[in-house]
């Protein structure tokens, strides 16, 4: 009799080594559920009036401007009030098309919003992945990688050559989104750029100041 109980017991044992089921992570605070409920709640934020503050600094050269920003029925207006010694500059982008408007009135076309604004401010502002970095979304482009808070919002994100490190948000009808952001180019994006002739220096770092999103 004790022979059987010793069978059975070792046979208890070694079937629990191989069957104890490991419960998943269903806990709902977590930073990564946060986040991908974060990210849908930014994905339905698609048109908005934002006002705030950029500037722009590298080895060489500081500037700050005055930021509005209007998105609606697929359109952005992207205004810099004060650059380059004051004006307005105008940017309209559009799915197949691209208009810039100076200071003095002129109108320029292109297709890529970062080059036609270079070309025209000699400013260099990543605008294509503008739109979802100011919302503290990644763009579809593949992530270096990021680091989220313990909120689930984002942190520091890595992306297509820049580094972006969020510093602060503010609640827009109880949605967390930017308000303090910093934008500096890599290493290999700077060096690129000077290989390029469209900037000295080893630095290119942008900072955004957020006074308000309001809906559109």
């Amino acid at each position: 009799m004790r022979a059987v109980w010793i069978v059975i017991l070792a046979a208890l044992s070694l079937g629990g080594c191989a069957a104890i089921p490991v419960a998943p992570d269903s806990n709902p605070s977590s930073s990564d559920a946060l986040w991908a409920s974060h990210q849908r709640a930014v994905a339905e934020r698609v048109s908005w009036n934002l006002l705030g503050r950029i500037s722009l600094r590298t080895s060489d050269m500081a500037a700050s401007a005055t930021l509005r920003w209007i998105r609606n029925d697929g359109q952005d207006d992207i205004y810099l009030f004060g650059p380059l010694g004051g004006g307005k500059v105008q940017l309209s982008i559009w799915a197949d098309a691209v208009t810039l408007r100076d200071a003095k009135g002129q109108v320029v076309t292109g297709t890529n919003p970062s080059e036609l604004l270079y070309r025209v401010t000699g400013w260099h502002i990543p605008v294509e992945a503008l739109d979802d970095w100011i919302r503290g979304v990644p763009s579809s482009e593949p992530i270096g990688s990021m680091v989220l808070g313990p909120e689930g919002q984002l942190k520091n994100l890595n992306q297509s050559g820049w580094d972006i490190a969020y510093l602060d948000f503010m609640s827009v009808n109880d949605l967390p989104l930017p308000q303090k952001i910093r934008i500096a180019a890599s290493k290999e994006t700077v060096e690129s750029l000077v290989l390029a002739g469209q900037m000295t220096g080893d630095r290119l770092a942008l900072r955004f100041f957020i006074e308000s999103w309001d809906p559109q």
